[in-house]
């Protein structure tokens, strides 16, 4: 299954031409991530890819991070729209990225157990610390917190038990659907401080 981000925002603030051509760039850098990691991936293997030139990538991004960079914002956003286009109530949840994130990872197994497999990796560190923003923003707006535990150690907590519950079921292909495997995590984070 090659793996594409739903887009429906871009359309409308710039020019058709410049929002398929990003979209080019984007999916072709999310098709070559499984197969040769992100390091290894170069400007010329993602125009390849893409079927435009050198010029043309250029033209729109700066180098090989501005396209990663853009690809997680566009790809993170598409996973918040689907969650409430998908009638799901946001705000009854613990944590709102959970459910949205094991669902997608199931759907494109090979390109999360890539991303999760690079540790060090520029991408995964950038993985890791937009989900660090999302449960820092959650913490916050629910107003959670545990008998003088700062909200920073609440947040290292929690990222680092999804991230390695991930990968563990990712890796084990543990036979749990995705809903299973977030209410899991979704009990044991909310023991683990103090909701």
């Amino acid at each position: 299954m090659t793996m594409k981000i739903e887009r429906t925002d871009g359309a409308n603030t710039i020019d058709r031409r410049v929002a398929r051509t990003r979209a080019l760039l984007q999916d072709a850098l999310i098709a070559l991530i499984p197969e040769r990691g992100y390091a290894a991936i170069t400007v010329d293997d993602i125009c390849r890819q893409a079927n435009v030139g050198r010029s043309t990538f250029y033209t729109h991004y700066a180098d090989k991070d501005a396209l990663r960079s853009a690809t997680m914002e566009v790809h993170l956003r598409s996973l918040s729209r689907r969650r409430v286009s998908d009638g799901q109530e946001t705000g009854k949840r613990l944590f709102e990225f959970s459910l949205p994130m094991f669902e997608h990872a199931n759907a494109f197994r090979s390109l999360h157990h890539a991303l999760l497999a690079t540790s060090g990796d520029t991408i995964h560190d950038e993985l890791r610390e937009r989900i660090r923003r999302t449960v820092r923003t959650e913490l916050v707006e629910k107003r959670i917190g545990h008998d003088g535990v700062p909200v920073e150690f609440a947040v290292q907590f929690i990222v680092g038990a999804f991230l390695a519950v991930l990968a563990w079921w990712l890796a084990e292909d543990a036979g749990l659907p995705p809903a299973q495997v977030d209410d899991l995590f979704q009990r044991m984070a909310a023991k683990g401080i103090g909701a």
